[in-house]
């Protein structure tokens, strides 16, 4: 196989620049199909992005033989199910995060790939993207001396809370905001710090006009190091960022605004400004491709995305 076909299941938002035109614009990728249950909505798509195909039904963009991978990117609580059919069907699969609502969805999911040989990757796209590379350089270069902690912040404001209504509904996203976008922070500490040792933290419902949790502080417990978690969603401020301490010195960032690197050492700061790419997974998906091309590691393979969900359910329950 010179080259990957991809069929895209679910054409929301997070497909019209982040992920679509990655998929159409990295090399040896191409989409030839795309399907949404709107069938209209799904041919204006299609029509926008230059994709030979529509469809209104899953299974028929699954068994679609011109389809060599599935990218999955509805929402989480779909994602068990279209997997699987996918994966049974002998195509290559990637998933949007999270990986799935449970654990137990997870090795589902895990089992199917390893029955029907083929690959599955979640789509953790910032273990790609070069500012969150860099970060991941200095604290395990030694530049800011050996990492002790890390400081994770997330404050929105009420009016701030997403459009899309499954984001805030715990039985279709597996929780609320929380999950949606922290996911991509736990993520990222497992790939950088390793699978934490022990979980633990709060999570409460504190405002009746936000639907799902709006506030959960966190600790995970990693070798040699510990992050501290604080997030909450109906405060009257706006702000985000992650700090890693080391003994040296510290390095910080925003994970959801594309901020430059900033290390702090020695009482001097040393910016690295790395824009994000015009389309955020293609950085990503290059490396996908290459895997699903038998040429590279699994850039995020299901048992490291399984971790993520086991710290998401470990706190909610």
């Amino acid at each position: 196989m010179a080259a990957i076909r991809w069929g895209i299941l679910g054409c929301g938002d997070v497909t019209e620049v982040k992920s679509g035109p990655g998929l159409q614009k990295a090399a040896r990728s191409s989409v030839v199909a795309c399907m949404r249950r709107n069938r209209a909505k799904a041919e204006d798509y299609a029509a926008r992005h230059g994709i030979a195909r529509a469809y209104d039904d899953a299974g028929a963009l699954i068994d679609d033989s011109a389809v060599d991978a599935v990218y999955i990117a509805t929402p989480p609580d779909s994602h068990a199910e279209l997997a699987i059919r996918a994966l049974k069907a002998g195509k290559a699969v990637m998933v949007e995060k999270p990986m799935a609502l449970n654990t137990a969805e997870c090795d589902a999911m895990s089992a199917a790939a390893e029955a029907a040989g083929r690959p599955l990757t979640i789509a953790y796209y910032r273990r790609a993207l070069p500012r969150f590379e860099k970060l991941r350089e200095v604290v395990q270069d030694g530049t800011i001396g050996t990492p002790r902690c890390i400081r994770v912040e997330h404050f929105t404001r009420l009016e701030d809370r997403p459009d899309q209504s499954w984001k805030l509904d715990p039985a279709v996203g597996g929780g609320g905001f929380f999950t949606d976008m922290q996911a991509h922070t736990l993520d990222w500490l497992d790939y950088v710090f390793g699978p934490a040792r022990s979980v633990s933290g709060a999570v409460r419902h504190l405002t009746p006009d936000y639907p799902a949790e709006d506030l959960v502080s966190y600790t995970l417990d990693f070798e040699g190091a510990v992050a501290s978690g604080l997030c909450a969603y109906t405060t009257g401020r706006k702000a985000e960022s992650v700090t890693v301490f080391g003994t040296e010195g510290h390095a910080s960032m925003s994970f959801f605004a594309p901020t430059p690197v900033i290390v702090t050492r020695g009482g001097e700061d040393t910016v690295h400004d790395l824009p994000d790419p015009a389309h955020v997974h293609q950085p990503f998906i290059e490396r996908v491709v290459s895997h699903f091309l038998g040429e590279g590691e699994n850039p995020c393979p299901p048992e490291a995305a399984k971790r993520t969900t086991a710290v998401i359910e470990a706190l909610y329950s």
